[in-house]
């Protein structure tokens, strides 16, 4: 009988050379006046930030080749494009298009943004495989998420501190071969009673004279806003909420928690650490010390990463977002022959 189950056949990763460490210039300013709710961002080292005239997109392609090459297809092979370039060059269109241009995938495959930060990532296996699933001709997708909020966030808000950009990418197609990781279960939960308390707006700066006909005031670019009630939402939603989902998820589908391996949302080490805490996961893998808050990008980047680490044949992927929203993805290989599972 034909396996055709839909699995993560490859993943890639890109970040910028760039690295920016603790001691930058930049932050001179944050730590001569401890902004805000600066003490909910820790555990950074350093960070990879573009450069001027680096783009996201282009980072993103190279994130996206890395994982056609590791799942063996060309670009012609694929029929789905989902993700997100967040920030994009454009309100609408999302910059996602411009990485099919960039990849030159086929003009059968059609282009999917979207914009459930930071859960897309999540999101996007999820409607991958379930689009797959529905045997329409749709085999082979790729998930790409790409970020670069070092560039939209103030650098005299606490936000600021663990910014940084990156690019991850899987492809998500049919495969008979079982030491791939396919998709088993998902767990979600969302309190939109915290709507607004996080968004990225642009922010008045002054009066445009004459008015034109609508608000009359200059803006800044896009920037991340975090304030009171974001740090509410962070302590009250993120901090417990994510463990409850990974339980749910667990406990109906049989497993311990040292049974999985975990990779999670990393905006900070003050929640990861809450959560591996609570969790308890056999491993917990991460690329905080080094990449950073990669926002939409974390979890990609960080399996991508560290995929050759992973000891567990169970492996929970964990991301929150600005909504307040947590995802929580169950995925599961077998064992190839002559491996042993751990």
């Amino acid at each position: 009988m034909v396996d055709n189950t839909a699995r993560i056949t490859g993943v890639g990763f890109a970040v910028p050379e760039q690295v920016r460490t603790n001691d930058a210039p930049i932050f001179d300013w944050i730590k001569a006046h401890n902004p805000p709710h600066s003490d909910l961002f820790k555990g950074f080292e350093q960070r990879r930030v573009l450069a001027s005239g680096e783009t996201l997109v282009a980072l993103m392609a190279e994130a996206a080749a890395g994982a056609l090459a590791d799942a063996g297809l060309a670009a012609g092979e694929i029929d789905l494009l989902i993700g997100v370039a967040s920030v994009s060059d454009y309100i609408t269109p999302n910059s996602l298009v411009a990485l099919h241009r960039t990849l030159s995938l086929p003009s059968r495959c059609q282009v999917l943004p979207l914009g459930t930060e930071y859960t897309i990532f999540n999101d996007g296996l999820v409607l991958a495989e379930a689009l797959i699933r529905t045997g329409r001709g749709l085999r082979n997708a790729l998930v790409v998420c790409g970020c670069n909020w070092s560039r939209h966030v103030s650098y005299h808000e606490a936000t600021c501190i663990g910014a940084g950009d990156a690019a991850g990418a899987a492809v998500m197609a049919v495969t008979e071969a079982q030491d791939r990781f396919a998709l088993v279960d998902v767990v979600t939960d969302t309190d939109t009673g915290f709507y607004g308390a996080m968004h990225l707006s642009a922010r008045p700066v002054g009066t445009i004279d004459p008015p034109p006909p609508y608000l009359a005031e200059s803006f800044t670019t896009p920037l991340m806003y975090f304030g009171d009630a974001a740090a509410k939402a962070f302590q009250e939603f993120g901090a417990k909420v994510p463990p409850r989902i990974v339980d749910r998820l667990l406990r109906r589908n049989g497993l311990a928690a040292d049974e999985i391996t975990l990779i999670a949302h990393q905006g900070s080490s003050v929640l990861s650490e809450t959560w591996g805490k609570a969790i308890r996961p056999g491993q917990y893998l991460t690329t905080l010390p080094e990449y950073a808050n990669m926002t939409s990008a974390s979890v990609p980047v960080t399996l991508a990463a560290r995929y050759p680490e992973i000891a567990r044949d169970n492996l929970v992927l964990l991301t929150v977002g600005m909504q307040q929203q947590a995802s929580a993805v169950l995925l599961r290989r077998r064992c190839a022959r002559g491996q042993v599972a751990v």
